[in-house]
């Protein structure tokens, strides 16, 4: 009886191995799948300032490379549930890493989409801006550095599953709904009064919409890591 108890204690071990070395890989590969999202980003962020062609090219271009990655991640994270069943934390975390490769991914698709509006405006934001005043582009840049902070925090959160940071930067996420209406408000007082700029205003009234939408990936991302399963009542 010993030596079967034995046998289903290597079996048990030797089944658990694998998995758990594959749930390992989809983490590494949703981490770089951030890391990617990041430098979208930064590159589509940077599109929007005069002679930046080359990094709205590159952010649009990455941007087919976050999609190709996040499709392997789905269909490994299928593939880990189809061959081994995983139950208890072993589905909690494939299924919390699933959720945040789709984040890291709309968050690419954003940075790709500031990215393609810079390339329209082609370096006239802070032209346009400037009907508004000095407001209009210091808001700006405000957000774009608001939305790294938490995209930046965002990626180092899922890297070392930090719930103190993943608190800090959803709390962290108001201050860009902040801007974000005080942004759009001046740019829908201003798109009024100036018809012949409408095309443009609007153009960085939807770069405005995008960095929020950043935003609200990186609270889903954070609400996800804090997830706890609910108690189990006797």
């Amino acid at each position: 009886m010993e030596s079967l108890r034995g046998q289903d204690q290597m079996t048990s071990i030797g089944h658990e191995g694998p998995l758990e070395d594959e749930i390992a890989v989809l983490s590494d590969e949703t981490i770089e799948l951030g890391l990617y999202a990041e430098e979208i980003f930064k590159n589509g962020a940077a599109a929007l300032y005069p002679q930046a062609l080359e990094s709205a090219q590159f952010a649009i271009e990455t941007g087919r490379v976050c999609t190709q990655i996040y499709r392997s991640i789905h269909q490994a994270a299928l593939a880990i549930l189809a061959s081994h069943m995983p139950a208890g934390d072993h589905l909690r975390r494939i299924v919390e890493l699933q959720q945040i490769a789709a984040e890291f991914a709309r968050i690419a698709e954003d940075g790709r989409q500031i990215a393609e509006h810079a390339l329209w405006l082609a370096g006239t934001a802070e032209t346009e801006l400037s009907l508004i005043d000095s407001e209009g582009m210091n808001l700006l840049v405000q957000m774009l550095r608001q939305t790294y902070v938490e995209v930046r925090g965002c990626v180092v959160v899922t890297t070392v599953h930090g719930t103190v940071m993943a608190r800090r930067l959803i709390a962290e996420d108001a201050e860009l709904d902040r801007l974000f209406l005080s942004f759009k408000g001046l740019l829908d007082a201003t798109i009024g009064a100036y018809p012949r700029n409408v095309a443009r205003l609007q153009r960085l009234l939807l770069v405005g919409v995008s960095l929020e939408d950043i935003g609200n990936r990186v609270v889903s991302i954070c609400r996800t890591l804090l997830y706890e399963s609910p108690p189990i009542i006797m």
